[in-house]
């Protein structure tokens, strides 16, 4: 048992194991019925899985970022923290890395909802500003995530008059990055924390009344559990060119039974930030996902690319995640906690104290919002 458990009240403890037993109880036959279903899968599924290509020995790049886990809350200011590396290597051999560092910082009184989107984009404006820099000294170029993830939350804080002049900006920024890279044709994003459904929306789409159970179970449950190592599933051989996010919209539709018109509304749903906020959506559509399982212990790692040909071979995956390795590697060197954003901000505290003869404004300023949650 984990140190964290025994730190608890003993009446709290045994409160969580006792509902730690009824959820084994529940979840045991919930992943009974899921392993039926994910077999009768295997007839939708195992024709259209290919063995992976041979790979060869080429100059490959990897960008991730990080950003505090929450935001260091003081009477006067929010404060975050930055981080975007990049990584270069061939083979086995590391040829170069950068590094960028930037801080966030907002005033209380302003939106919390609008501090931490903003916060989000910034590391992602890091994030691009770094691949570009490397793009011409890689031949495949691995980045964190879908390539137009950031656009979503836009459209909901337009609508709620929460999106300023440097948000925009910033935004506009971000995107014209985003279509350099990815009309590059050499860069490819790793989808970490995939929620795609697109074989739901297939499921729901023709109506394959035995498989409905896997509506609402994600593709990297199913995939991990089907595809055989060193393979890779292309969803343009399952759902042809349509972008992977409108069947991921029809599985969530289908799943709030709401089966009326479902493409069409499914389209409209995953379309709709672009074309409301006048972005070029050939860009999005020509994008293409893939699912590559490399090793048997890992799970599948989803691959979103600008419809290049997608030829990577075992030995650019780690054996341990299942990731590029590259990206394993560049995201070790960046990952920041919340303790760490605590400290710069004692550290800044300590200079501004040297420079201010009111040390009584500056105590309170940098005061914790909640001196009880500091970490």
């Amino acid at each position: 048992m984990e140190v964290e458990w025994l730190s608890l009240p003993h009446p709290l403890l045994a409160a969580f194991l006792e509902r730690a037993e009824e959820e084994a109880s529940q979840i045991s036959s919930l992943i009974e019925k899921l392993a039926k279903s994910v077999n009768s899968a295997k007839s939708l599924i195992s024709g259209l899985i290919e063995p992976l290509g041979e790979g060869k020995v080429i100059r490959v790049g990897a960008v991730d970022g990080s950003r505090s886990p929450k935001l260091s809350e003081r009477m006067g200011a929010r404060y975050g923290l930055i981080a975007a590396g990049a990584l270069i290597i061939e083979g086995k051999r590391r040829i170069s890395e950068k590094y960028i560092a930037g801080q966030f910082k907002r005033k209380q009184a302003l939106s919390e909802e609008v501090s931490k989107y903003f916060f989000d984009l910034l590391s992602v404006y890091a994030e691009r500003r770094i691949a570009l820099e490397i793009l011409d000294d890689v031949d495949l170029l691995f980045i964190d995530g879908s390539f137009y993830s950031f656009v979503y939350p836009v459209l909901r804080m337009r609508k709620q008059g929460l999106f300023g002049e440097r948000e925009e900006e910033v935004f506009r920024e971000v995107y014209e990055m985003t279509r350099e890279l990815s009309r590059s044709k050499k860069v490819i994003g790793v989808i970490k924390r995939s929620h795609t459904r697109a074989i739901g929306g297939f499921i729901a789409l023709n109506s394959i009344e035995e498989l409905k159970d896997l509506i609402t179970v994600i593709d990297k449950l199913i995939l991990s559990a089907i595809m055989p190592p060193r393979t890779i599933f292309r969803y343009e051989r399952l759902i042809g060119d349509e972008n992977v996010s409108v069947y991921t919209q029809a599985a969530y539709l289908a799943s709030k039974s709401m089966l009326e018109d479902l493409m069409e509304r499914a389209r409209e749903k995953a379309y709709e930030p672009f074309r409301k906020l006048g972005l070029d959506l050939d860009d999005f559509r020509s994008l293409r996902r893939a699912q590559v399982k490399a090793h048997a212990s890992t799970p599948v790692c989803e691959l979103e690319h600008p419809s290049i040909d997608l030829e990577v071979g075992e030995d650019l995956f780690s054996d341990a995640t299942g990731l590029p390795v590259a990206i394993d590697l560049i995201d070790s060197s960046v990952s920041l906690s919340s303790k760490l954003t605590d400290e710069y901000v004692s550290e800044v505290e300590a200079r501004v104290l040297e420079r201010l003869k009111d040390k009584e404004m500056v105590r309170w300023f940098f005061h914790f919002l909640n001196p009880q949650k500091i970490f």
